[in-house]
């Protein structure tokens, strides 16, 4: 859904970094509003989808608890040297995961 771009810039706004110099204003912001719209599209989906019961009624609670555990996995001091195959472990707990959250 995001670009490998767009993930650079939301990270490096999130840590309060100003805009990169290998891209102009105009690019810089209008990746920014993209970038924005993307992630209300993705609330809104994730809302709807719990609504509908497409999505099991503690799924984004479940969610949630996933993302603080993948942030703090890759936050952590040895992030480095984390590896190819821990990369794909945690994408693999994260497949089961919400394929288990999902009800179809």
């Amino acid at each position: 859904m995001f670009t490998e771009r767009q993930l650079s810039i939301i990270s490096k706004r999130l840590q309060g970094s100003g805009r990169p110099e290998n891209i102009t204003s105009g690019a810089y912001y209008r990746q920014v509003r993209q970038c924005q719209d993307k992630v209300f599209a993705a609330l809104y989906t994730m809302v709807l989808l719990q609504s509908t019961g497409v999505i099991q009624p503690d799924g984004l609670v479940t969610l949630s608890r996933l993302a603080e555990q993948v942030r703090v996995i890759f936050s952590s001091e040895n992030r480095d040297i984390l590896g190819m195959e821990r990369i794909t472990d945690v994408m693999s707990v994260m497949d089961q995961l919400i394929k288990r959250i999902s009800n179809l």
